[in-house]
């Protein structure tokens, strides 16, 4: 028998390499449009993750008939009740998977829950859900539990009647409002209509059962609205809206209120930084008086984290 020349045999051998590579002889691709799931499939982050940014990239692998071309995935984060949404973003479905690149930071401190929906003329499908965490909240040891600094205050002014007390600085450290009404007092901050005042505890609050933070008030019982969060620049989670804030503390005088607030109402479990705000909402245009809108003492941490 003659064997084939060597050119010959190196021209077929290629040629059947080629072919093998064209054909993928090993069985398609598990991305490939048959090998599917019949659900979508949550890839990363992986139930129980910790992540290293607070904008992590989500990946999921495609359903069967909702691949590119045929479908759009949207992407929900929630807190785990689902009660509260922290994302919602549609996006048109990649080749075999799907990414979603979160462009504006998700709140450290909470417990995330994160799950998709494909949608297509024939129909739609879902996946998850999945929880994950973002990084710690970098929080500090501190001597107290009263807030340590200002980081960002709105103190809106009331043309008609200013207010009179506007230094953000007196929520910082112990209550201490003193002296006399009505223009004579020391030791709070008037928020003045929708204004706040946000603060740096150093230390964290820790949900535990029962409240977890204390918002002082001076003078009135007007409502306040807090807001906790895991960076100076939040996101911020909402704990609870224009709450009556008039509770007498036991043995103090009679111009000192205050209000207490439960992260659990917002499904957080740390919070380093807290944005309190005005809920009494009176109109700067009729204001009457040299203290509108709440009057904030101070902010106290009741259950810190160890």
């Amino acid at each position: 028998m003659r064997l084939p020349s060597s050119t010959a045999f190196t021209r077929r051998t290629l040629t059947l390499l080629t072919a093998g590579a064209l054909c993928g002889c090993g069985g398609e691709s598990p991305n490939a449009p048959d090998n599917l799931p019949a659900q979508p499939v949550l890839v990363s982050p992986v139930g129980g993750a910790q992540v290293s940014t607070d904008t992590p990239t989500f990946t999921v692998q495609n359903a069967r008939g909702f691949d590119q071309g045929q479908a759009s995935y949207t992407f929900e984060v929630t807190t785990p009740s689902g009660a509260r949404s922290i994302l919602s973003t549609t996006v048109p479905a990649g080749r075999g998977t799907t990414t979603l690149a979160v462009a504006a930071p998700l709140p450290r401190g909470v417990l995330l829950t994160w799950k998709v929906t494909a949608k297509s003329a024939a129909g739609e499908v879902a996946g998850g859900p999945a929880s994950f965490r973002l990084p710690s909240v970098a929080c500090q040891a501190s001597s107290g539990p009263y807030a340590k600094t200002v980081i960002d205050s709105r103190l809106p002014l009331c043309e008609r009647m200013p207010n009179i007390y506007n230094d953000p600085s007196t929520v910082l450290g112990p209550p201490d409002v003193a002296g006399f009404p009505p223009n004579d007092w020391t030791g709070f901050v008037s928020l003045g209509e929708g204004g706040h005042v946000t603060v740096d505890m150093e230390t964290c609050a820790d949900d535990v059962a029962g409240m977890d933070v204390r918002v002082y008030q001076a003078v009135g019982s007007e409502p306040v609205t807090l807001y906790a969060g895991g960076t100076p620049a939040g996101p911020w989670v909402l704990l609870e809206s224009r709450k009556i804030c008039g509770t007498r503390l036991p043995g103090a005088g009679a111009a000192m209120r205050y209000c207490d607030f439960d992260l659990a109402s917002g499904e957080v479990q740390e919070a380093r930084y807290f944005k309190v705000e005005d809920g009494e909402l009176y109109p700067c245009a009729t204001a009457g008086s040299a203290s509108e809108g709440a009057d904030i003492d101070a902010v106290e941490i009741l259950h810190r984290k160890p």
